[in-house]
């Protein structure tokens, strides 16, 4: 049987791979939709200066 600090120190390793893999899975998703994506052309203001 598991002691109390043993299944908490578990429970804390089971968190923070869950976290690294979560960081890593929507690190990876940005940077290919930035990489992937299509250029947004359309009803975007422009950032140019009007005559």
């Amino acid at each position: 049987m598991r002691s109390t600090w043993a299944r908490r120190a578990a429970g804390a390793a089971q968190a923070v791979g869950t976290g690294t893999v979560l960081l890593v899975y929507w690190s990876t998703v940005a940077l290919l939709a930035r990489r992937c994506g299509a250029a947004r052309t359309g009803s975007a203001e422009s950032v140019r200066r009007k005559a």
